[in-house]
């Protein structure tokens, strides 16, 4: 991984902010099964806490949850500031929800004054709160039956229903603290604050109230974003906070370093954010801890941080401060797997320019020993993001020994599950079945780049095991059906169903790849099974067929009725695949041009690349070019560096405001493939690179040259329209030995071509 020093672009703002308040995070999960690490949703965490209140002349009572059901007297605390009489009074807690993946849970008291707490079964000890585990609740298990399908496990709902109704009861029965003891110090437990409850100080900047402008108490606030001996000076506020805000310049990811002199016990505070709006408001990482906190010590202090992070807008809040804080420097040092930028694109038109680098840089800084869904959010080795991704860097990067890492740790997985993991390794025991497949055909994309056949003989077995573990989920008509999370895209796909038609179309889109490298290996021995799963499935998804709608259905529900729902994607997966029936491909192919009003369109740039693949095999590249027009100029209109995990149409974009969830997600990257294999017309035709063709579309442009990395070295391509566009000239230049040939298309129509320096008939 590389540590490259990063400095800051600009500096944005400072202001006075505050967030005061009395922060209880209960790490839930953890205390109801000690020693446990693991991310499955179908985790119970069946416990509360309680506290006593005690106010002498009444006060103001401001709370503030994440994840706990609070009652004050009985009653549901209110949203809003409630006053609370003189006298004691009881806060009992429980935890919201009995399973999901946010494992710590959080009562905040807000703006405190004018009453303590008490610990109701130990008035004397420091910890106000008391911890109630609700035993009878508990258990732990895995995803791989999905929650989606939680009924189906009779004894872990019960324990969810029984939760819920235990907790109602207990919250709307218990109003003092004489009841408490009644009814619940018998099951509480006292534990010290230490063991009870985990530091987090995210909310006092998510939650951050902006009191006034701090321009006045910041002295050279420039100085600090650079390598010199020059100090940035940030005098206290007595109103709050100091709050100092960066820009990168773009979006990147790496450590923080920091050099500043400071009092004892002073707070800092860093936090990244991706996007903020034109008008100022801040997308925060919610269900991100996107920070960290560093309490200093007297005088100098110099640290960088242990956790990569990212971001494009960074956040410094000095807390507790005593005096004056002189911080000489602060910045980031980025670190990604190394890259080799082989592949590069420029044209005539600078957008779809800044749309390839944009790609090309997300792609970056998703890459660490894995391909990885975001730098961010989980950053973790999605098996399906990283297909799309190890297809996009091997012509850019040229960085095979990443692919075929994740690759073979994925293969790892078979050991563990019933067919390929969908993050590996991982502590979430959850599958995708596309994600599988999907890992599946990355094996094919492997040696189409590199050749290496050696590697594809290693790779084949696992391919077959997959199939195989994959194969006893096909059910009597021939379709794959399982409980597992049967994700495609972030769209309203009808998916949360056992019998997914995408599912099954991926699967045989595997079998090809199989078949393929069965081929390529000279290996029969499974040829014949292939071929006849591969029949079977075929069949039985055209058997679902709708000529009224013109389309496939999204699935069959688990009732056995047909899915009315129909979506693009079953049509060009249909069409990647060659499953559709002949007489359907016109139907199919309108869905990709022209989808009816009801029709689900895709969601995400991840699934647009598999539009993008049927687009190509119909022969409608300039279609993809103008996809990529319609769905990125928006990236660029809202100032992107990177390329993001949704459109604003898909289900992760659009709300409150925001484009999208996360900005930086490179199973976007699609246009750092196809504008180099559509614009610069840039094909490997033979496995390893060894034969290329040539045939630039040329898109609207007057002009395009770049390069893409192969097995056998960089081919690059310069293009331009000469004599008043009658004459296009090409220039290539390729590795000795690389067999090349200029294809004429279409987009040549009438002009006079010379390649090389040679006229082409």
């Amino acid at each position: 991984m590389t540590r490259e020093p990063v400095a800051f672009k600009a500096f944005g703002h400072a202001k006075v902010v505050k967030a005061d308040g009395l922060n209880f995070c209960l790490p839930a999960v953890r205390l109801m099964h000690p020693g446990v690490i693991e991310a499955n949703i179908t985790v119970a965490a069946p416990c509360g806490m309680a506290t006593i209140l005690q106010t002498d002349a009444g006060c103001t009572l401001s709370v503030q949850l994440e994840g706990m059901r609070l009652y004050v007297d009985g009653k549901p605390a209110p949203k809003t500031p409630v006053q609370l009489a003189a006298g004691m009074h009881l806060l009992l807690a429980f935890v919201q929800t009995l399973i999901g993946h946010d494992k710590e849970k959080s009562v905040r008291l807000l703006d405190p004054a004018g009453f303590k707490l008490i610990n109701p079964i130990d008035p004397g000890q420091a910890n106000p709160w008391c911890f109630i585990p609700l035993e009878q609740f508990n258990f732990i298990d895995t995803d791989l039956v999905h929650n989606f399908f939680i009924k189906e496990k009779p004894a872990i709902w019960a324990k969810v229903q029984g939760y819920v109704a235990e907790t109602d009861k207990l919250l709307k029965q218990t109003h003092t603290p004489e009841e408490f003891a009644a009814a619940l110090a018998g099951k509480s437990q006292v534990l010290s604050s230490e063991a009870m409850f985990v530091r987090d100080p995210t909310w006092q900047f998510v939650d951050r109230r902006e009191m006034g402008d701090a321009a006045a108490l910041v002295s050279a606030p420039s100085a600090l974003m650079h390598e010199t001996p020059a100090e940035t000076i940030v005098q206290p506020s007595p109103d709050g906070d100091v709050e100092l805000m960066y820009d990168l310049g773009q979006q990147d990811v790496g450590y923080y370093t920091f050099d500043l002199n400071a009092a004892a016990g002073t707070i800092v505070d860093i936090f990244g954010v991706e996007y903020i709006t034109p008008d100022g408001r801040i997308q925060f990482a919610r269900g991100n801890r996107n920070g960290m906190r560093y309490i200093a010590k007297d005088g100098v202090n110099r640290f960088t941080s242990l956790k990569r992070r990212s971001g494009r807008y960074i956040f410094v809040t000095l807390r507790h401060q005593q005096g004056p804080v002189a911080i000489r420097h602060l910045g980031l040092i980025e670190s990604t797997y190394p890259v080799n930028a082989v592949g590069s694109f420029a044209c005539s038109d600078a957008r779809l320019q800044n749309i390839w680098e944009i790609s090309t840089h997300t792609l970056k800084l998703c890459m660490e020993d894995t391909f990885t869904d975001c730098p961010l959010y989980e950053q973790t080795h999605w098996v399906g993001d990283a297909r799309n991704e190890s297809l996009f860097a091997y012509p850019v990067f040229g960085a095979t020994d990443i692919g075929r890492r994740c690759i073979r740790i994925t293969a790892e997985s078979l050991d563990r599950y019933p067919f390929a993991g969908c993050q590996t390794p991982s502590g979430w025991d959850v599958l995708i079945p596309n994600w599988a497949f999907l890992w599946s055909i990355s094996t094919w994309d492997y040696y189409w780049y590199t050749g290496d056949e050696a590697a594809l003989r290693q790779m084949y077995p696992a391919v077959i095991r997959n199939l195989r573990g994959a194969e006893k989920y096909v059910d009597s008509n021939g379709l794959f059906a399982g409980p597992f999370w049967n994700f495609f895209d972030w769209t309203h796909i009808d998916s949360n169903q056992k019998a997914v038609l995408h599912n099954s179309m991926f699967m045989i889109g595997v079998i090809d790849t199989a078949l393929k490298e069965a081929d390529t290996l000279g290996d029969p021995t499974d040829v014949a099974w292939l071929r006849g799963l591969r029949q079977r499935m075929a069949a039985g998804v055209n058997k679902l067929w709708d000529p009224a709608k013109g389309a496939y259905p999204d699935s069959v529900r688990d009732d056995g009725t047909i899915s009315p729902s129909i979506c693009q994607h079953t049509s060009f997966l249909a069409i990647d695949y060659d499953i559709v029936d002949p007489g359907n491909l016109a139907a199919a192919r309108k869905n990709l041009t022209d989808p009816p009003e009801k029709m689900t369109r895709i969601g995400s740039p991840f699934a647009a690349l598999y539009l993008y693949q049927a687009l190509e095999k119909l022969g409608l590249e300039d279609s993809i070019v103008q996809d990529i027009y319609k769905n990125y100029l928006p990236m660029l209109e809202a100032g992107a560096t990177t390329v993001w995990e949704s459109f604003p149409t898909g289900t992760t974009g659009g709300a409150g405001g925001w484009p999208t969830r996360s900005h930086c997600h490179a199973w976007s990257s699609a246009p750092s493939y196809y504008l180099n294999r559509i614009v610069l017309g840039i094909k490997p035709t033979a496995a390893g690179g060894r034969q290329v063709q040539i045939s630039p579309r040329l898109s609207g442009l007057t002009w395009a040259r770049g390069t893409v990395a192969t097995a056998q070295g960089a081919v690059s391509v310069d293009w331009k329209l000469e004599d008043e566009g009658k004459t296009l000239v090409v220039q290539c230049v390729a590795p000795t030995g690389v067999k090349i040939d200029f294809v004429r298309n279409d987009s040549h129509a009438g002009k006079n071509i010379v390649f090389n320096g040679k006229k082409v008939d």
